[in-house]
């Protein structure tokens, strides 16, 4: 058993790729953690590895996905999107999910947001989508959760302005200095905004690449 530590700040194409290029020097997925992956020794390039999106599927939308997998005889490993998602016994509410799938609980779809998909080479590529405007769909999906995050962090950085209060006491005094604690707030709030903005225009510009393409082709 060969154990790799990996984090990815782009969970899908990121991963997608680096597992594909472990497959290229002979390792097969053979178990995911939150933090660490497992590889057993195959022969090189033998597994080829796609990852998909589902956290803005219901828990029983993603069963009934995972069951169709199997009768495709498409391996699957379930992982959360990123370190933030990782959580247990709560309740989470997903605005920019599927209707039946807006509350997420721990033993549902929490942790569960994306799909390692995992089959035999066969020597074509292996492609989830079948055509640009189902890619289209799935990057618009992704695209939804980083344009709530960019709106929350937004009315909060409005609240701490109008308010004037900070939400978290940073200071290392023995009273509380508002100002300082508001400054940090905002910093804080600003470095977590940049994220959904580097996300929104990466995916925006994928989806409207195959935009373009699909117009061509018609």
């Amino acid at each position: 058993m060969i154990r790799k530590f990996r984090i990815f700040l782009n969970p899908i194409e990121g991963q997608e790729k680096w597992l594909n290029k472990k497959s290229k020097e002979g390792l097969k997925l053979s178990k995911v953690g939150k933090l660490f992956y497992e590889f057993k020794k195959c022969k090189p390039n033998q597994y080829q590895y796609a990852v998909d999106y589902i956290g803005n599927k219901s828990n029983t939308e993603r069963e009934d996905y995972e069951g169709f997998l199997e009768d495709m005889e498409i391996n699957y490993y379930e992982k959360p999107i990123n370190l933030g998602q990782f959580s247990s016994g709560r309740v989470k509410y997903r605005p920019y999910a599927n209707t039946g799938g807006k509350l997420a609980t721990s033993g549902g779809m929490i942790n569960r947001e994306l799909l390692i998909l995992e089959k035999k080479n066969n020597g074509k590529p292996f492609n989830i989508y079948d055509n640009v405007k189902d890619k289209m769909i799935a990057l618009k999906e992704r695209r939804k959760p980083y344009i709530y995050l960019f709106v929350f962090t937004i009315i909060m950085g409005l609240y701490i302005h109008l308010i004037g209060e900070p939400l978290v006491d940073f200071s290392l005094w023995s009273y509380r200095n508002h100002l300082f604690d508001k400054t940090i707030t905002c910093i804080l709030l600003g470095l977590i905004g940049v994220i959904p903005i580097v996300r929104i225009a990466q995916l925006s510009l994928s989806i409207r690449s195959l935009k373009d393409k699909k117009d061509i082709h018609e």
